[in-house]
């Protein structure tokens, strides 16, 4: 009888949950199949797409909260008000920017679990992992055993 009623009202919360969810899930396996042509470094190289689509978009209001923090801190010390106003605006526009933040990983997140799910899928899959070592890897190599440089990759 629950589950009659139930079905009524559009279903229980997991159901309604899952329904939810699977659009993002349908975008997240075309992104997957995308990546698996990718090689291991034109896979590693998305983490440093994302650092800067997020930093592009975010750039604009970033540029606007240094430019009032230096406002701020050019006005004499004896306009308190002036520079309350200041920060008062700055703490708005940081508000504005960690909202910004939400959008952009929101636009990323699909993408960002795919990089993810492939590179788990290659780990799964094979030993060891072959790309071409950076500043990262090198010092990675000295404190940690499995990272290995041979000439300029990482294994």
């Amino acid at each position: 009888m629950i589950g009659f009623i139930s079905k009524l009202f559009g279903g229980n919360k997991s159901e309604k949950d899952i329904k939810s969810i699977m659009p993002r899930v349908d975008q997240i396996n075309q992104f997957v199949i995308a990546f698996s042509s990718l090689s291991n470094d034109e896979l590693r190289a998305k983490t440093v797409e994302f650092k800067q689509r997020i930093s592009s978009h975010l750039q604009e209001i970033d540029n606007s909260i240094g430019e009032l923090g230096k406002k701020a801190e050019e006005l004499p010390f004896s306009d308190i008000s002036g520079k309350d106003n200041l920060y008062i605006e700055m703490d708005e526009l940081k508000k504005k920017r960690d909202d910004q933040i939400e959008e952009v990983l929101d636009a990323i997140l699909p993408e960002a679990f795919a990089v993810v799910k492939e590179t788990s899928r290659r780990f799964k899959e094979n030993s060891q992992i072959i790309a071409t070592a950076n500043d990262r890897d090198r010092e990675l190599s000295v404190i940690k055993d499995y990272v290995k440089i041979d000439g300029e990759t990482v294994g």
